[in-house]
Order: C-alpha cells, then structure tokens, then sequence
C-alpha cells in the first residue's frame, strides 16, 4: 500500500512540474535554441516508431520505376530540394531556420521503406517543418517522388544535374 501511495505522489509530482514548466513558459520552443538531450531523444525516437508503426498500413508496389523516378524528380526539385538538398545542391537558406534539421535523404532515405518514406511524405510530420503533401498530391504522385528519393543515396551531381537539364 505505500508502494502505490508513493507512486501515485511520484506521479503527481510529475505531473505538477510539467504544468508549471508549460504554464510558466520556461521552457524555450525558439527553432533558434537547440533541444533538450532528453527532450531530443524523446521526439526522435517517437517519430521513428510511430512512423514504422503507421508504415505498417501501407501497401508498397513490388518495385518503383525509373519512369516514376523521373516523374518525381519535378515535385522533388520544386517542393523538397529547398530543405532537403540534393546531389551538388545545398539546402537553401530556409532550411538553415529549421528544428529539427531536415535529413539529407543522400543519407535518410537509405534507412526507411518505401512504405515509411511514402507516408512520411503523404502524412508530414509534427513540429519539424515536414509538410504533409498528401492533400495536394495524390497517391501515384507520391509513389513517384518515393522512386526518386530511393535513387538519391546512389546518385551522383551529375546525374542530379542532368534531370535538372531534361526537366527544363
């Protein structure tokens, strides 16, 4: 019994302390000011369970196409580049506001599912500056734009550089 009565305590304690640290606004949200370690650690790995857990619901086609790859190259290069960067490409100065940082997807992309990137891109994700672009492009869209960035881990800028030319 004092078990419980001091969990339930410790529990409330807890409580207590977050609502005073967020009615009291001592904690800083500024993008500018670097996360909490914990705070961090918490978010991240958050987000990378929830998206491997909602991932789950999608189906993915057997293979993306180097034809969807070149359709998603256009909405790759006027929506995602500015944040995201690319081959020879540095983000633009918008994404150097960002908090998170957003990934470079040379790197990212490597590591999820064609299912994760899919509804990473179709849902957005919260508080990071990752728009869900799933009301303004449709499925097959997306599914293009998945082709493409499964292809940036091995691309070169040259090869970044000749879409940019067949794309004009």
């Amino acid at each position: 019994m004092k078990f419980l009565a001091g969990f339930i305590v410790a529990l409330l304690a807890v409580a207590a302390a977050a609502l005073l640290i967020m009615y009291t606004g001592s904690y800083n949200v500024a993008a500018s000011v670097p996360d909490n370690p914990i705070v961090e650690w918490l978010l991240s790995n958050t987000m990378i369970h929830s998206v491997t857990s909602q991932a789950k619901s999608v189906k993915a086609p057997e293979q993306l196409t180097d034809q969807q790859a070149r359709a998603g190259f256009s909405i790759y290069k006027n929506t995602c580049v500015y944040c995201h960067g690319a081959p020879g490409k540095d983000p633009a100065d918008i994404s150097k506001g960002l908090n998170p940082d957003a990934p470079d997807l040379s790197d990212a992309a490597g590591d999820m599912t064609s299912a994760e990137l899919f509804w990473i891109i179709k849902n957005g994700i919260k508080m990071s500056g990752m728009a869900s672009y799933g009301k303004i492009h449709n499925d097959d869209e997306i599914w293009n734009v998945v082709a493409f960035v499964q292809r940036l881990p091995k691309m070169t800028p040259e090869e970044y550089g000749r879409l940019e030319k067949e794309a004009q």
